[in-house]
């Protein structure tokens, strides 16, 4: 009987060292855990650094935007007088031309005489 008690002694220690072994084992150590917090830094880091470029390049290219916004209202407002000015100048032609038949005109009756 003392023999059984003696050897589940031995068998439970033996059995906790042994799984306090793997329990220490499966720990990271300090230096693991510095190392993951220094990546996590770093990622952090590169994040915020993207997040302020994209916060510029939106910035950017609302300007941008508006600054096209502006010129197609001036193209557009260019193309307007150039249609108003291609009307007057067709009515000065057709003015010009009606000038030129009258002046035929009065010419041939000027030569019939």
């Amino acid at each position: 009987m003392r023999d059984l008690k003696k050897s589940k002694r031995l068998v439970v220690g033996v059995l906790m060292v042994f799984s306090m072994g793997l329990f220490f084992m499966g720990c990271a150590t300090t230096q693991q855990l510095t190392a993951v917090e220094e990546l996590a830094k770093q990622a952090l880091t590169k994040s915020d650094t993207a997040l302020k470029e994209a916060e510029t390049a939106k910035s950017m290219v609302s300007d941008e935007s508006k600054k096209s916004e502006a010129a197609a209202v001036k193209a557009e407002q260019a193309a307007d007088r150039s249609e108003q000015a291609a009307v007057r100048s067709e009515k000065a032609a057709d003015r010009a031309e009606a000038a030129a038949d009258k002046a035929e005109s009065i010419f041939m009756q000027k030569m019939k005489k």
